[in-house]
């Protein structure tokens, strides 16, 4: 135990003087600065990015404005999701026969549609799309 206290103390006298205390300190010190400096300069452009950023009533426009068109399509988060249904049909003879069996919604112009198909099955791309509709709708 006495030889390895004795090395020890060896080890430390040689440490000792091959470091400047002074100047490890000194190096410390201005660490210390510098890292406080730099913690300081972050919060402060952390808070002016955060006051850019933050309007008075910017959120509650954004939803004001998301509920508006999600009442223009029809949507309202109160109602339960149906069923999606199995997507391999979309497109197929079967799902245009399947879908055009339920009452569908067809959109159309301004101008009342004039012109085009008066009925979904007059025009196959027409009804392949008002399938395609209805699967999404379920």
């Amino acid at each position: 135990m006495a030889e390895a206290m004795q090395n020890t103390g060896k080890a430390m006298m040689k440490m000792n003087k091959a470091i400047n205390v002074p100047t490890v300190t000194k190096m410390m010190a201005e660490f210390e600065r510098e890292n406080a400096r730099t913690e300081m300069m972050q919060e402060v452009l952390g808070d002016a990015i955060d006051d850019a950023l933050e309007e008075d009533g910017t959120a509650d426009e954004e939803d004001r404005v998301v509920n508006q068109i999600l009442d223009e399509i029809g949507i309202d988060f109160g109602e339960e999701l149906p069923d999606a249904g199995i997507m391999s049909g979309v497109g197929t003879p079967a799902a245009v026969e399947a879908s055009s069996s339920s009452p569908a919604k067809v959109a159309t112009a301004a101008g009342g549609g004039g012109g085009g198909p008066s009925t979904p099955s007059d025009d196959p791309a027409l009804s392949e799309l008002e399938a395609r509709l209805n699967n999404l709708k379920r």
